[in-house]
């Protein structure tokens, strides 16, 4: 699906909030899954090109964390814990009836489900534990599971009896793990900002290599690029505005501040002219048998005048 131009405005905004681009990556997995329900194989073209990496990079990332959905389901997603505490006090049966009555581990039908067995949520006390897009329930029977999530596929899911919250959809949880609306765009674009611009420049890991966020075509969209941009004037990538003045001003400063430590660095290497000098090897004195002797540690052998 084409992604409206709202959604590329805020992913704009994510990535914006790093020195480096690709660190915006999770926030835009999550962004795109509350826009589609799920992540479509356009949604990892869209990442890929927001931050200029390949759909493999990309795609492995997105089937990494069971977090993000490869097929759409609708508005709730069942977790069922099924590690030893629960499974013990029912969790495992629970899970079986969802999948049963589900026909699989897709529901459709009504408001939509999707059921998955879950890790440990620790909170081992309330055993067996549901949860209903990431707020929990405990302890349930199995009756009260399957009402649950007949409650769900009828969009009406009931209010958390540990958290007292009623689950919100998917696509709302979503927009809120991706921070796009969390209200600290601004504190933390200048932190990104800040740091991109710092001597020396943050640096990641590609490989075995650690290369600088600044390092020139590495990143069309973080300010790490736009430092780097900025200082050495090369145009910017079509997928954003240009450096703002605030960039430029940084940047000037970063390339004078090189520049005097460079200066630093050859002053040094040179050396000051009226500094006394060792001797070339041309002019070194020749040493004396004896003088060989002691500085190696082998004896010499006795003169005829001895």
């Amino acid at each position: 699906m084409p992604f409206p131009d709202e959604t590329v405005r805020e992913a704009e905004r994510l990535i914006k909030r790093y020195p480096l681009a690709r660190s915006a990556l999770l926030p835009l997995l999550h962004l795109v899954q509350s826009v589609e329900g799920y992540v479509s194989d356009e949604g990892i073209a869209f990442c890929a090109e927001m931050l200029a990496l390949t759909k493999a990079e990309v795609g492995a990332v997105a089937t990494f964390y069971t977090m993000f959905k490869r097929e759409p389901f609708g508005e709730y997603l069942l977790s069922v814990c099924t590690n030893p505490t629960c499974q013990i006090a029912g969790g495992q049966e629970i899970y079986e009836s969802y999948v049963e009555a589900c026909g699989g581990h897709v529901d459709t039908d009504g408001a939509g489900v999707m059921v998955e067995h879950a890790e440990c949520l620790g909170i081992c006390d309330a055993a067996p534990v549901v949860q209903v897009n990431y707020e929990n329930y405990g302890p349930v029977t199995r009756d009260e599971a399957m009402q649950l999530l007949e409650q769900a596929k009828a969009g009406e899911p009931p209010e958390s009896n540990l958290s007292g919250h009623v689950p919100a959809t998917f696509a709302h949880v979503e927009r809120e793990l991706s921070g796009i609306d969390d209200g600290v765009d601004e504190h933390l674009i200048e932190a990104a900002r800040l740091q991109a611009t710092t001597s020396p420049a943050p640096t990641f890991r590609t490989g075995e290599t650690a290369v600088p966020v600044t390092h020139p075509g590495i990143d069309p969209s973080g300010h790490g690029g736009d430092a780097f941009r900025a200082a050495s004037r090369i145009g910017v990538s079509p997928l954003r505005t240009r450096a703002t003045e605030e960039d430029r001003a940084l940047a000037e400063e970063l390339s004078d501040e090189l520049r005097g430590e460079a200066a630093q660095l050859a002053e040094h290497l040179t050396g000051d002219a009226d500094q006394e000098r060792a001797p070339s090897v041309e002019e070194q004195p020749e040493l004396t048998d004896e003088q060989v002797a002691t500085a190696t540690g082998e004896p010499t052998e006795p003169t005829e005048e001895a």
